[in-house]
């Protein structure tokens, strides 16, 4: 049966694995993009036209994401044409998140910038939420670098500023976007730039999902901490600008991959690609907002937009370029291309690393005592190839070290952990713990205290020999020693459970 992909709206053959026009993948599972047939998009214009008659004359389809489908309508009592976004009921909202998201976009309807589309009017008729928003002419940033590729540096240097404006503006208000992406910033036929749906994006907590495994907001613009389910801040919406501006610089977003989990192991453990492999006339001021702007941890970003925009404004940019970049846009956001840049491909990305799972534990060594002893601490672990040593000061014994692939010893016994054992909120030395997991909802637990479900992003746990445990229903738990380097962060990338049948 014919479909169309959800993320770009484009017709999707029945054994298309990904999209012809926007290159999303569409038949796997845990992917944030579904084929919809055809005949419930349908449904779907015909029910919003009924329950809306009287308010707004639903015209067409204009696009669609993560969190709903927008309309091209005409409000019956002004006669304006507006953006008519739609949250259908099929999304599971909550009576409580459906009146968080009003409140929210009541705040939003406050804001007034040149660079924000503003929103009318916010309401709830026949079970269909609905927020209608001003009509702009134009084309979204996204559609412009699909059919045009690489921006040029100014033009890139314009849409960054801004964005960057509309997005200080918002933070200094206490107000958030959670899903800054290409679709949601717009250029007008006069060459402006305009973002939308500004802090309408629900937090995933927010809501509870009838399709297995979609997921709130776009993962290849997604910051670290919101892959961990952690609430979105003013640095999450750094991170994201700072994807957008590598789209615009290069073509194509710094991480992609075949599964979610995937997108997310980039989020957490890949460094960013360098876009002077790419091009070489990005000028250094903007390779430093990059640098910044995409940093893994969100203490490292800016300490506000404000100070990000402040860099941005910093990069050389003369009135000439100004014009020209306008001119540009006009002409993009029209539908017409311009002059090609030429680029160079993006460097493969490192296969995620995975560990596997009910691996035996080699004999624990022995260490010499009286003096520090260098400790692997996961070393060799299947594919993981962390490569990362720590020189570990302890009295005393030594920690027993992480299951390494090839050994026939038999795993040691579950012992339950020491009376005297730190637990991982025991104040004292602390290190940090930064993992995944497949499947995505296995629960983690460090010394039988829960301290994740399918993700942890820099926890904060007490250093040293750690008791770790990854257990879900139906698969087989994992359980091993680790050793939490005092100060630093160790890495586990991706822990795969085995399942009972014995495959993964």
């Amino acid at each position: 049966m014919k479909g169309k992909c959800f993320q770009c709206g484009a017709d999707v053959a029945p054994d298309a694995s990904f999209c012809g026009r926007c290159g999303t993948r569409t038949s796997d599972p845990l992917e944030a993009t579904l084929v919809l047939p055809v005949e419930n998009q349908d449904e779907l214009l015909q029910r919003v036209r009924m329950v809306l008659a009287g308010e707004y004359e639903v015209e067409h389809e204009l696009g669609r994401g993560g969190m709903g489908v927008v309309f091209k309508a005409t409000e019956a009592g002004l006669g304006r044409t507006v953006a008519l976004k739609i949250l259908p009921p099929e999304l599971g909202l909550t009576t409580r998140a459906v009146e968080r998201f009003k409140r929210e976009a009541r705040m939003v309807a406050e804001l007034d910038h040149p660079n924000i589309i503003p929103v009318y009017r916010v309401g709830q008729i026949g079970g269909v939420l609905h927020i209608a928003m001003k009509f702009i002419e134009g084309r979204s940033l996204d559609a412009i670098i699909e059919a045009q590729g690489a921006l040029p540096v100014p033009v890139v240097a314009y849409v960054l500023r801004g964005t960057s404006r509309a997005a200080a503006y918002a933070h200094d208000r206490g107000i958030v976007h959670r899903d800054l992406k290409g679709a949601n910033i717009l250029v007008d036929r006069d060459g402006r730039v305009m973002v939308s749906d500004f802090g309408v994006a629900l937090r995933a907590s927010d809501v509870t999902l009838t399709a297995d495994g979609t997921v709130i907001g776009t993962p290849p613009f997604m910051s670290p901490e919101q892959c961990a389910g952690r609430r979105a801040g003013p640095q999450s919406d750094q991170y994201s600008l700072g994807i957008v501006a590598f789209q615009m610089l290069t073509g194509a977003v710094p991480f992609q991959a075949d599964t979610l989990l995937g997108i997310m192991h980039h989020h957490f453990f890949t460094p960013v690609p360098d876009v002077r492999l790419v091009r070489g006339d990005v000028p250094s001021a903007l390779i430093d907002v990059l640098h910044v702007a995409l940093a893994k941890e969100p203490g490292a970003r800016y300490a506000s937009t404000r100070d990000m925009l402040t860099a941005v404004e910093a990069i050389p940019f003369s009135e000439a370029d100004r014009r020209e970049s306008e001119r540009l846009l006009r002409a993009l956001a029209a539908g017409s291309l311009v002059e090609k840049i030429a680029i160079r491909g993006l460097p493969a990305l490192p296969t995620g690393p995975t560990m596997a799972m009910n691996l035996p534990a080699p004999p624990p060594p022995r260490w010499p005592s009286g003096r520090r002893a260098r400790l692997a601490a996961v070393g060799a672990v299947a594919s993981l190839a962390l490569g990362a040593a720590w020189w570990i000061s302890r009295a005393g014994g030594a920690p027993a070290p992480a299951p390494i692939p090839g050994s026939t010893a038999a795993p040691p016994p579950a012992a339950p952990p020491s009376a005297t054992a730190p637990s991982p909120r025991t104040a004292g030395p602390t290190g940090k713990l930064r993992m995944l997991t497949s499947p995505p909802d296995a629960e983690i637990l460090i010394d039988d205290r829960r301290l994740g479900i399918g993700s942890v992003f820099d926890q904060e746990v007490a250093a040293g020999p750690r008791r770790l445990r990854v257990r879900a229903p139906g698969y087989q738990t994992f359980d091993t020693s680790i050793v939490v380097p005092r100060g630093e962060t160790l890495r586990l990338g991706r822990i795969a459970l085995r399942s009972r049948d014995g495959g993964t």
